[in-house]
């Protein structure tokens, strides 16, 4: 049985930067993956829907063609090419860090499912069913997250879609029916709705993206409802069936109602990749919900065991998988750690404007009792947006009455993340509101709407 430096269970958004990190020192690694190289980031989440929604943008563009002077007879959608586009960037991407992984000889990539036989030694079943064993000094977990399929009558024996195989499809859904409104499922809404389906949410909450401020979700409801796109609050779906098309049974505040179209997507959340990897063979703890439980530096109660990403309970987004593997590796190998909540987490949601979003909202400030300010600034208000046809959402920013460093921030709005990482940089600066207010920012940019934005602040 050979033994490495380091094992790294999962060739995901931490575990392939953390392998590269750890070969660098010159100690050896196993890099275990049961599935293909790149982990959801590359091969189902962000990489293909974002090539997806660019494929939907450019729908909705042409669809608007006649309000920049371009008169176009007709146009259609070829679902088959769409997909063509995003497999080829797919394996465009997954292919550059295979490469670039097999290249370092100190990594081995070992193709299989892992489990612990016990805190040191990991088991390896290949495809065809082959067992092997290696050991590790270290060992770091990075085996992500999967759909949750809530358990709900008839759901199982129907062909429902989940957020990886939806974008198998080779043609457009005549209906798409969407159990869940949360951040996946806008996506794929707006999506498909520009495609040419027509689509419904169904939600259990009484409003889109909840955890967003009243106003963020009043404008998304009322840009979606522009599209076309129906929605359904407070609604539980009760049972599922299928013939020809689905139909769902759902309670709602006004009694049972059933719902028909002719795909469904289950969109109601992911659940950590724990359950297989023989944990109980370790100390290492899982939460209530599957995850499993670290410290400030992502260590387990096996001091030589970590956990990292969605796994981990990490916040899910690949920039924050990629940064737990810094963090580890400080922790591991250096002796400068940073703790994970020394970090600001932001992140973007791809619908169209984009939401972007940092530090806190108003809601969250009044629910901590944390005293500040907030300044907004309508995107219809802006040259730029209004120079490009593009004057839905707003700028929104809160900020500390004293210090006047800035708290937390919501863009909605054309380029919504690329706006949010200059605020996330002003945060880690402690750039104060008033500075950026007077800040001399190139014009024409929708950049220099923050200008206004800290001009509007009271």
């Amino acid at each position: 049985m050979e033994n490495y430096d380091a094992i790294v269970l999962g060739a995901g958004q931490s575990g392939m930067p953390l392998a590269k990190k750890i070969s660098k020192l010159g100690l050896s690694v196993a890099l275990i993956e049961k599935r293909v190289i790149g982990g959801t980031c590359i091969n189902d989440g962000c990489s293909p829907t974002k090539t997806m929604v660019s494929s939907a943008r450019v729908a909705h563009i042409v669809s608007r063609a006649a309000d920049f002077g371009t008169i176009l007879p007709h146009y259609r959608i070829d679902q088959r090419i769409v997909k063509k586009r995003k497999d080829h960037i797919v394996e465009l991407f997954r292919g550059g860090a295979e490469k670039s992984l097999r290249k370092n000889e100190s990594i081995d990539i070992l193709m299989g499912s892992a489990a612990f036989k016990d805190s040191r030694t990991i088991q390896i079943t290949s495809d065809t069913g082959e067992i092997s064993f290696i050991s590790g000094t270290k060992i770091f977990i990075n085996t992500g997250s999967e759909p949750r399929i809530p358990e709900i009558e008839g759901l199982a024996d129907t062909p429902y879609l989940t957020s990886t195989t939806i974008m198998e499809l080779e043609e457009t859904p005549e209906h798409l029916l969407i159990m869940g409104g949360g951040y996946i499922g806008l996506e794929f809404a707006q999506m498909f709705s520009r495609f040419g389906s027509k689509v419904t949410i169904i939600d259990r909450a009484e409003r889109l993206v909840h955890k967003e401020d009243e106003d963020v979700c009043k404008e998304i409801s009322q840009i979606f409802s522009e599209e076309g796109i129906d929605t359904l609050f407070n609604a539980e779906v009760r049972k599922v069936s299928y013939q020809d098309g689905f139909k769902l049974t759902t309670e709602t505040p006004k009694g049972l109602l059933d719902i028909k179209g002719s795909h469904l997507l289950v969109a109601t959340g992911r659940i950590p990749s724990s359950a297989h990897l023989g944990l109980e063979n370790t100390r290492v703890k899982l939460t209530d919900k599957g995850f499993i439980q670290t410290d400030d530096f992502l260590q387990t109660s096996e001091k030589h065991i970590y956990a990292l990403g969605d796994v981990a309970g990490s916040a899910p987004f690949t920039h924050i998988a990629y940064h737990d593997a810094h963090i580890a590796f400080q922790h591991a190998f250096k002796e400068n750690a940073v703790s994970k909540h020394e970090r600001l987490v932001p992140y973007c949601v791809f619908i169209d404007p984009q939401l972007g979003r940092i530090g806190l909202n108003e809601q969250e400030a009044q629910a901590k009792g944390i005293p500040y300010k907030t300044g907004k600034f309508l995107m219809k208000h802006a040259g730029r947006t209004l120079e490009v046809d593009e004057t839905r959402g707003f700028f929104k920013v809160q900020v500390d009455p004293e210090s006047k460093k800035i708290l937390g921030a919501t863009i909605l709005s054309l380029d919504g993340g690329e706006i949010l990482a200059t605020l996330q940089m002003a945060m880690v600066g402690g750039v104060t509101y008033d500075t950026i207010a007077t800040l001399p920012i190139a014009h024409p940019t929708l950049a220099e709407s923050l200008n206004n934005l800290m001009g509007q602040i009271e």
